[in-house]
């Protein structure tokens, strides 16, 4: 899960990779925040009635979130490549994506050209068969109700608190991206 706090309000944004990340990470009034003892803090107070701090939830269809996944990390894996040479990145695969290498046949050590178009040549249904597999091992993948709750491992123990959200945005209603942009600020 994906935390943006909007800098002018108490107001926190969840999301998920492959819902409209890049347009949120984009924003100069949302910060990305990591996970640290004030926000374990905020979460829990958010739940009093007099607190000012708000928690919002950002979804978006399961299936469209897992096609965006595969023509992002599939049938782009080589402009992705590209991308990471270009910006200096040590591994030329998203670690997303080799995920799915021992099933497809797949290691880093081949040339990255034939690794480019067995990606290429996978079919969506492939992908969906494979998913089982791998989906709880990246971020890409994981189901969003796991941003229902935070989990904090202390002394060896893992605690998981519920976020109270005072709202779901759906990200295929307009109505609820036209509302989000106005309780965030976002400029599209």
């Amino acid at each position: 899960m994906i935390i943006f706090k909007n800098k002018e309000e108490d107001n926190y944004l969840i999301t998920n990779y492959k819902v409209m990340f890049s347009t949120l990470n984009n924003q100069s009034n949302l910060v990305r925040q990591g996970y640290y003892r004030t926000l374990y803090l905020k979460i829990l107070f958010s739940m009093l009635p007099f607190s000012k701090t708000k928690f919002y939830l950002l979804v978006r269809d399961p299936f469209k979130r897992l096609e965006s996944f595969y023509k992002d990390k599939f049938s782009r894996a080589e402009n992705n490549r590209l991308y990471r040479i270009k910006i200096g990145k040590s591994k030329l695969w998203e670690e997303c994506t080799e995920h799915f290498f021992p099933y497809l046949g797949l290691n880093t050590s081949m040339a990255p050209e034939l690794i480019s178009k067995k990606l290429r040549s996978i079919k969506f249904e492939e992908v969906i068969t494979i998913l089982p597999e791998v989906f709880m091992k990246d971020r890409h993948m994981f189901p969003q109700h796991k941003a229902k709750q935070i989990p904090i491992r202390k002394f060896g123990m893992q605690f998981k608190i519920p976020f109270h959200f005072e709202k779901i945005y759906k990200m295929e209603s307009q109505k609820d991206l036209m509302e989000m942009a106005k309780v965030f600020n976002i400029v599209t």
